[in-house]
């Protein structure tokens, strides 16, 4: 990233650069806008996210962002920025383009995306509140490679060739100390404190990660909308989830990914914004004897039914 020094020292090079880092849409109005009250993180995690998508989409290689000068955006691109800086004006963002840091009363700009994740696990948490409540006999994952089914008494069916065949006891679902079955998930607190408490309890042999936890209630597990909500909060709790933004997964459907990353471990999920469902989970360990080893699973469709097959 450069860095834009506007000292003496620089003379016209540094003025013409400044001139044309302030040729956009709305730049008059922030500089003239004065010192204005500090926008809250929340907020402030919006807009960056909605700035950063802006640039990021001009183009990437290699995986990273090739930030463009403003002066070199296209005019779509530079009214996108016009808009967001007027916005910025209203609401009391204040930035810093010399140094790319905020104000201490707003935290730094890492710790503004950091909170993006929360952010988003948030937001999703109110859409998945906000689903019907539904049951059934059976819980129903359709994936890529396979449907499976869960009744309630834990028994475990795949399909093959068309047939429905049991395959014994589906073990319980692991949410911390606890280890649930269909009766015990439906007990389970809904409260996303709560719930960031059990995930975060110290790990237990053949634990899998808080991450992990969560996910699998989300995607093999027949959890209430309220359940769900409280789990997707919780999520944006643990210490290490990062928003990563709009992807595609591998059969092209559009939604927004999260990550997880722990010392051993990388966890990223796929989520659809508009319905809370997951689309896609891969795991990948990243030390110890099972580095490299990656689980993947795309998920067709989930949900409650009465029948097999």
């Amino acid at each position: 990233m450069t860095t834009y020094d506007d000292t003496e020292a620089n003379g016209m090079n540094g003025m013409n650069e400044r001139g044309a880092l302030l040729d956009f849409p709305g730049a008059d109005e922030l500089a003239t806008a004065g010192h204005v009250e500090p926008l809250s993180e929340r907020a402030l995690a919006r807009v960056l996210a909605e700035v950063e998508a802006a640039v990021a989409t001009e183009g990437t290689t290699a995986g990273v962002v090739a930030v463009r000068p403003i002066r070199l955006l296209t005019g779509r691109r530079r009214a996108l920025i016009g808009l967001l800086t007027m916005a910025a004006v209203a609401t009391g963002v204040v930035t810093y383009a010399n140094n790319g840091t905020t104000s201490a009363s707003t935290g730094t700009h890492n710790e503004a995306r950091a909170n993006t994740a929360a952010v988003f696990l948030d937001d999703i948490s109110t859409v998945a509140a906000s689903q019907s409540a539904a049951s059934g006999k059976y819980w129903k994952t359709r994936t890529t490679v396979g449907t499976t089914y869960i009744s309630q008494s834990m028994d475990y069916y795949v399909v093959n060739g068309g047939k429905v065949y049991r395959k014994g006891q589906r073990p319980d679902w692991q949410v911390g100390p606890k280890d649930l079955d269909w009766k015990g998930l439906g007990q389970l607190t809904t409260d996303s404190g709560k719930l960031l408490g059990l995930l975060q309890s110290p790990p237990r042999p053949k634990s899998i990660s808080p991450f992990d936890q969560a996910v699998t209630l989300l995607t093999d597990a027949p959890a209430s909308p309220k359940l769900r909500a409280g789990v997707f909060k919780a999520m944006g709790g643990l210490k290490g989830v990062k928003l990563l933004g709009q992807v595609k997964d591998s059969t092209g459907r559009g939604g927004t990914a999260v990550e997880f990353a722990e010392a051993k471990s990388l966890g990223q999920v796929i989520v659809d914004p508009k319905t809370s469902a997951i689309l896609e989970y891969t795991f990948t360990w990243t030390a110890g004897p099972s580095k490299g080893k990656v689980t993947h699973q795309t998920f067709l469709s989930t949900g409650f039914t009465d029948k097999l097959g």
